[in-house]
């Protein structure tokens, strides 16, 4: 049994070890997902230095404002899920349509759903604001991901989870077998 701190790559690793069946794509979204925020971490303790704060001058598809924090972070998530091998497709609160992996990867057994910042009109009065997601298995079995497989029910996730944004960043997630927290460290550069 492990004695004090583990990160979170040490802790998806060794959850990998306890499943023999394990293809190793479940940890590599999760990773790609904690890389995505440690770069959104890093531009919400600068955002007042780097113009990310205040109104884009757009709206979602919710109607909401879309804040210049929004479309940054939704970016970032983007890109780091993009040309994973692990993705089918992926949603996001500030894209009307589903966004498909990559054409240069053959689509992938997961779908992500996510908020980029929730609660991003928040960062101008410095409260905390955070990532959600949630991991699904596919649904369609070829070509490019589709609607069909991002509006699932709740109960056919594989995971979900949050990164709370604050004095202190968190990543929290579970895959229904508990709930696992990781303090970022930003010496180190890992949760």
């Amino acid at each position: 049994m492990r004695v004090g701190p583990i990160t979170l790559s040490q802790f998806i690793l060794a959850e990998e070890r306890r499943h023999p069946d394990a293809s190793g794509e479940f940890t590599g979204l999760i990773a790609d997902i904690a890389f995505a925020c440690k770069v959104i971490n890093r531009e919400v303790g600068r955002a007042g230095l780097t113009d990310l704060l205040g109104d884009s001058g757009t709206r979602n598809v919710h109607d909401e404002k879309v804040q210049k924090l929004d479309t940054f972070a939704h970016d970032v998530i983007h890109r780091a899920l993009a040309d994973t091998r692990e993705l089918a497709v992926c949603a996001s609160e500030e894209s009307e349509h589903i966004i498909p992996a990559s054409d240069a990867q053959a689509p992938g057994k997961y779908v992500v759903n996510f908020d980029p910042v929730d609660g991003s009109s928040n960062i101008n009065a410095n409260v905390n604001i955070g990532t959600i997601f949630s991991i699904l298995p596919r649904v369609t079995h070829h070509g490019p991901g589709t609607v069909a497989d991002c509006l699932q029910p709740g109960d056919r996730q594989v995971a979900a989870g949050y990164v709370l944004y604050g004095s202190s960043t968190m990543l929290v997630y579970t895959t229904g077998e508990g709930v696992h927290g990781f303090t970022f460290e930003p010496s180190i550069g890992e949760f």
